[in-house]
């Protein structure tokens, strides 16, 4: 029941706001959704996977495949080495020495990801590759006639300093509400498998722009087992508009969601852990500026109470509660994160599935011109106006 009269925000704040029950004017709408594999194609380990695929270096997360030779390959054995190495590096695969392929290419490696690479259907024209509408361009390039940008832009915060250290950190902050660590698109039903993100130019050493990466396999493993049991009965509501109206708070020029394009999208309700249906592999799951609020399993949000979600880029109490509070801080550990420092010719591919990642800040003196596509997962999607920042 969605849209109902009640409150509906489940108990997960030691003293959640009081939200006065009101009967909606109309039904808002939220699908359920069930959990589906995180690795929607399956995996034939080969002698040249195995040859080609090697550990992150310092680091239980992520496997790195060489990049020359990945090109060599068909794309029969292309998918193989890439589907391995998703799978053995726990979602994070590193594809270095890639310098000035060409869109097309990059096409060309995310079919070998999954069978359906998506044409960004709502991007402005101006941040796609011009007659390759599967590569979406994101950045802070601009076009060297008009001087406009031509590529998606949102700046990421500044990152949170360790009390212990002093130094920079990638635990998130839920004073600073920072790094901005997400899944991408979780307000889809279901969500995109994979994406793959190129480097074409970065700012110098020591200027910014990494991208950084956490496991939620390993996150969720290390929970204790009566926690993981109470979080399986958890939802984390995600909202199209919600997320493009709080990241529009932010960066003005990020576009909010017209009325037919919020009624078009719905929210959905996700796991807050979520089942690889053939292995029972649990990964932590719903991290994204589109969660709303954290409701229980069955319950609901009302229509009243979602206009000032949507409208307003406003939470519920429960989000930080729940996600910013304790889970974010936890999951995003160092024990559980990568770090990634893009050189051109860099790619980097994730299952969105079982990881989270974030943007950092960069000298934006400096270009930072980087290629993105997205795979969507086996039983389709909806269509969708862009992807986040990575």
């Amino acid at each position: 029941r969605v849209g109902g009269s009640r409150g509906a925000m489940a108990a997960v704040a030691p003293s959640p706001a009081a939200v006065a029950p009101l009967p909606p004017p109309t039904r808002a709408r939220h699908r359920r959704v069930t959990p589906t594999r995180a690795s929607p194609i399956s995996v034939r380990s080969t002698a040249a996977a195995s040859s080609l695929v090697a550990p992150v270096p310092d680091s239980n997360f992520g496997r790195v495949v060489d990049g020359p030779a990945l090109l060599s390959l068909p794309h029969a054995e292309r998918r193989a080495v890439l589907r391995e190495a998703l799978e053995r590096g726990s979602g994070l695969v590193i594809v270095p020495n890639l310098a000035n392929i060409s869109p097309d290419t990059l096409v060309e490696l995310s079919y070998a990801v999954g069978d359906v690479v998506e044409k960004n259907p709502g991007v402005a024209p101006e941040y796609l590759i011009p007659n390759v509408p599967e590569v979406q361009v994101i950045g802070n390039v601009r076009d060297e006639r008009t001087g406009a940008l031509r590529a998606m832009f949102s700046r990421a915060p500044l990152l949170p300093t360790d009390a212990r250290t002093g130094e920079p950190t990638l635990r998130y902050d839920p004073e600073l509400r920072s790094p901005v660590w997400h899944t991408d698109q979780a307000f889809r039903d279901p969500p995109p498998f994979a994406s793959l993100l190129y480097c074409v130019t970065s700012p110098p050493p020591g200027a910014g722009g990494d991208t950084a990466f956490a496991d939620m396999t390993a996150a969720c493993n290390a929970l204790d087992t009566k926690r993981r049991e109470e979080l399986r009965k958890l939802r984390a509501v995600c909202s199209y508009a919600h997320h493009n109206a709080k990241v529009n708070r932010r960066t003005p020029t990020y576009p909010l969601l017209t009325p037919a394009q919020r009624a078009a999208h719905p929210p959905v309700a996700q796991p807050i852990i979520r089942a690889d249906e053939a292995t029972g592999t649990e990964s932590l799951y719903g991290f994204s500026s589109a969660v709303c609020a954290v409701i229980d399993e069955g319950d609901d949000v009302n229509a009243r109470d979602l206009d000032r979600y949507d409208l307003f880029g406003e939470e519920d109490d429960s989000v930080r509660a729940l996600m910013y509070d304790e889970l974010l801080p936890f999951a995003t550990g160092p024990e559980f994160t990568y770090r990634h420092s893009w050189t051109g010719g860099d790619l980097v591919v994730w299952d969105n599935l079982r990881t989270i990642h974030t943007a950092t800040p960069f000298d934006e003196r400096y270009d930072r011109e980087m290629w993105r596509t997205t795979v969507a997962h086996e039983t389709g999607g909806e269509a969708y106006l862009g992807a986040s920042i990575g």
